[in-house]
Order: C-alpha cells, then sequence, then structure tokens
C-alpha cells in the first residue's frame, strides 16, 4: 500500500490521521431530525411506498412531502434496526475513515510530501468534524468526496473514470439534496475544462460532456421526476431562519481551521506552479459559497484537501526544500507522535464512552422530562412545538401530530413556517386560533417573553428545567385530572440513551 511505502514514517503519519479523525469524529449527540429519519425509514420501508402528504403535522396534513433523503433515511433505520445506536456511531466513524482514505490515497499518489500532507489534514480534520453528526448530510460527503476524486483523475489523464459520475449522482439524488452542489460543479467544470479542451485540440471535452450530459439525466430518476429540482429551485431561492445557513463571520476564530486553508489558497495563487483553471474555479466558488453557508464550509473543505498538499509538495520540490523529507527525523520525533496519537486515541474512546458507545440525548437540550410525563399521562393532540424539537415529539408521542419539525420547507408551506415563528412571539390570541392546537411546547428560556400572559384560554400545568407545557382551557380530559390532582409526575429520570 503507498501508506506503507519503504519507511515506517508513512504509518506513523497516517495513523496520526486516523487517531485525529476518530477523536475529531467522535460527536455522540443527537441531531434534533435523528428521530425523524429513524421514523421516516421505518416507514417508508415497512410501508413499501413514499409517504405524499405531511400527515405527521397538523398545520398542513395535506401539504405535499418531498422527502428528497428516503434512501438515506432507509439506510439509517435498518442500521438501527440491527446495531441500535451503536450502529449509527459506527456507521459514522467509517464513513469519515474512508473519506481520510480517499483524500489520503488521491494526494500521496500524486507527489504530496507526507509532512506537508499530514500538516495540511490536521488542519482539514477539524474543520470536516461539526459535519459528522448521524444526519443525511454525511451522504452528501461521501459522494462529494468521490466526485470530486474522480473528476481529478478524469482530467489528469484517465477521462474513462467520467463515466461512474452519473451512477454516483444517482445515488447521491436519492440520498441528499447536497448533489444540487454536485450538479453545479459539475456543469462549471464541463464549461471551463471543456472549453479549454476544445481550444488545445484536445478530445478531453468528449467524455465530459457526455458524462454531464448522463449526469443531468441521472439526477432526474428519483420519486418525484423533475418535480423534485422545482422543489430544490423554490427551497434554495428562500432564505433560511436557520443556524447552519448562516454565513462565517470573517472577524473571529470560529471556523479558524477553515480560514487558515483558504488563506493558504489564496496564497497559492501568487506562487509558481500548474494551477488548472478549472481547479481555481472550482475552489473559489466553493470558497464563496462555504463562506456564505456555514453548512457548505465542509464542502469548501474537501476541495482544498485535494488541491493544497500536492501543490505545496510540487513546489517545495522544485525549490529543492528537502528539509520536509521525513528521513531526517529521528527517533525523538517518533516518540512525540506516538504519544500524540495515543493521546487521540484516549480521549476519542472518552467521548465515545461517556454514554457506553450510544447516541446522546441531552436532557439539557431535548424536552426529554415533558415527552416522558406526556407519556405517562396518556396526553394526546395537536402539540405547538419549537421548530428544533418537531421530530422528537413526532417519535416520542406517535399519538399526537405537530405544529413543525425539521423537514422545514420539504414538507410545509411557507405561510406555516412563518406562522410557527411567529406565533412564539407576539401576543395576540387570533393568532393562535389559527389551527386547532391542543398544547403548547415552550423553551424555559423564553419564559421571561411569555407570549400567553394574560390569555386565560391557556393554562400552565408542566414546567421543568427546559420545557413548559400549557393545554387548551377546554381540554376537559386533561384539566379535570389537573384539578383533581390525578396528574402522573414520573420519578425516574428519562433515559440518555437514543431514542
Amino acid at each position: 500500500m503507498i501508506f506503507l511505502h519503504k519507511n515506517s514514517w508513512n504509518f506513523f503519519l497516517i495513523l496520526l490521521l486516523y487517531a485525529l479523525a476518530f477523536n475529531q469524529f467522535a460527536l455522540i449527540t443527537a441531531d434534533p431530525d435523528l428521530w425523524g429519519h429513524i421514523k421516516f425509514g421505518q416507514d417508508i420501508w415497512t410501508q413499501n411506498s413514499l409517504p405524499l402528504t405531511n400527515y405527521y403535522s397538523y398545520t398542513a396534513p395535506d401539504h405535499p412531502w418531498t422527502n428528497h433523503e428516503w434512501l438515506a433515511e432507509i439506510i439509517f433505520y435498518l442500521t438501527f434496526s440491527f446495531f441500535g445506536s451503536t450502529g449509527l456511531l459506527a456507521f459514522k466513524l467509517l464513513l469519515g475513515f474512508y473519506l481520510i482514505y480517499l483524500i489520503s490515497a488521491y494526494n500521496l499518489k500524486n507527489g504530496a510530501k507526507h509532512w506537508v500532507f499530514t500538516g495540511l489534514m490536521i488542519l482539514t480534520i477539524p474543520a470536516l468534524a461539526p459535519a459528522f453528526m448521524v444526519r443525511p448530510h454525511l451522504w452528501t460527503l461521501l459522494f462529494f468526496t468521490i466526485f470530486i476524486l474522480l473528476l481529478h483523475k478524469g482530467l489528469e489523464g484517465k477521462p474513462v473514470v467520467l463515466y461512474w459520475i452519473p451512477l454516483l449522482m444517482l445515488a447521491w439524488v436519492n440520498c441528499h439534496g447536497g448533489v444540487v452542489a454536485g450538479l453545479a460543479i459539475y456543469g462549471t467544470v464541463t464549461l471551463t475544462a471543456g472549453t479549454q479542451s476544445i481550444l488545445a485540440g484536445e478530445k478531453t471535452w468528449k467524455p465530459l460532456l457526455v458524462s454531464f450530459l448522463c449526469s443531468c439525466l441521472a439526477v432526474l430518476i428519483n420519486p418525484y421526476g423533475i418535480t423534485l429540482w422545482e422543489f430544490f429551485y423554490h427551497s434554495l431561492s428562500q432564505p433560511r431562519n436557520i443556524s447552519e445557513w448562516n454565513s462565517i463571520p470573517l472577524l473571529s476564530v470560529q471556523f479558524l481551521h477553515l480560514k487558515i486553508l483558504a488563506f493558504l489558497f489564496f496564497v497559492t495563487l501568487f506562487l509558481p506552479g500548474k494551477k488548472p483553471l478549472w481547479k481555481m474555479v472550482v475552489i473559489s466558488a466553493c470558497i464563496y459559497f462555504g463562506f456564505k453557508h456555514q453548512r457548505h464550509s465542509v464542502l469548501t473543505v474537501i476541495v482544498l484537501a485535494f488541491y493544497l498538499p500536492v501543490f505545496l509538495s510540487k513546489l517545495l520540490d522544485n525549490n529543492k526544500l528537502n528539509f520536509f523529507k521525513a528521513d531526517n527525523l529521528k527517533t525523538p520525533a517518533k516518540l512525540i507522535l506516538s504519544i500524540f496519537i495515543v493521546l487521540q486515541l484516549i480521549d476519542g474512546y472518552s467521548k465515545y464512552n461517556q454514554n457506553q458507545f450510544k447516541v446522546l440525548v441531552e436532557p439539557q437540550v431535548y424536552p426529554s422530562y415533558l415527552a416522558q410525563f406526556m407519556k405517562a399521562n396518556q396526553f394526546k393532540g395537536n402539540i405547538l412545538v419549537p421548530f428544533d424539537w418537531g421530530e422528537y415529539l413526532i417519535w416520542q408521542l406517535p399519538d399526537s401530530k405537530v405544529s413543525i419539525d425539521g423537514r422545514f420547507r420539504t414538507a410545509y408551506p411557507e405561510n406555516v413556517i412563518g406562522w410557527n415563528k411567529k406565533v412564539y412571539s407576539v401576543q395576540n390570541p387570533k393568532i393562535l386560533e389559527k389551527y386547532p392546537t391542543d398544547y403548547i411546547v415552550q423553551r424555559k428560556n423564553y419564559a421571561s417573553k411569555n407570549y400567553l400572559n394574560g390569555n386565560d384560554n391557556w393554562i400552565k400545568i408542566y414546567e421543568d428545567l427546559v420545557a413548559i407545557l400549557f393545554v387548551r382551557k377546554n381540554k376537559d380530559s386533561v384539566l379535570q385530572k389537573f384539578d383533581k390532582k390525578q396528574i402522573i409526575q414520573p420519578t425516574e429520570p428519562p433515559s440518555m440513551n437514543f431514542p
């Protein structure tokens, strides 16, 4: 294997990267939408069909549901069914290791110096880490990495590998909406590299164009056909009040690893060396969108990981800067590296072990006690919920329906999204009466801004450190139990293990 090559340094450096990835990718907390992904995957698998409407909601029960993550959700459901949440964590980690392998194999086979590559990967891996929650976005990380690898190979002497890209796009479009980024980049590459090929009298443009056109057809092979792409256009053209869609603050230490990598790229623009136009265009576009939307920053990191190590290594070779050779480093350096590797493994193990290698449901983040209280008392009905608690309560209270959840525009119209945001801040009873709400779940830290003050139609019947529960005054079955002090108060704390 290229990783082992002729001396033990390769082994030390690659082991260091995997140990760092093991530690950095050890995010065990549950993503707000994980309950929904498992539940929706279960429904699709058991019913052998895709749901057409949003039947989990009482605010938009007949609204079309465009589930572009259906295949990823089935895989998550089956993984969870057979291996529990430990299997989900293992899947995530193995996917991360595979990404490191693909990036490492390409760079080392194309002349990247081990120390240059390792130094850049020490920046790259922590920059990738925030994306390693168990969510369908992982599939975009995988497919995007393979896509960039195929582009490099196809445009660097092996054009036949470009014909694999349509198959990749076919799987990608049925797993996650990140395929939009892949197809946009492919169109950009086809235009730039294809034009250069024609002007240079080469034939690379032919497989490139054929592969791109086949990719355009492949992404139409999904349960929704062209309608899916109409949805993507509508959804992406609308503003999103979600933190991961915010821009990256430039004048702060946030996303520092990404900022260093982007800075190094801009430095290379002023250095001698071969810089293919298509790479410069793609990287520049990824940096722009990566800084514009935080969720795209990991794609920026991936494209930089396929460019910076090889370019900087060749620059060092051309300038005969041989002090980067690993052979110049002796046993003390190997000892230091060994200690660092062991520390990374120990730290990573402790993160997984804090919840017995299971996905962690933090009671200070999710309304675990409230859900336990509602289940113990068999409360059922329509529940007004904060956006990021919706799918948690869909799982915990299957006989109830929610006002909104993390599916956002895939299952809810704009007027419902706007209403659910506004209803928590405006003291106007008429807004609440727009939909038949039975219960209101409110975050405890919003209690000082309680919009229900003075509203006699709602009664608070439960409160903990995270959430408050209100019930509509005409909910007789609940209020009678409340007045007679027959409400059950669970004494055992809820489990912190997913689900």
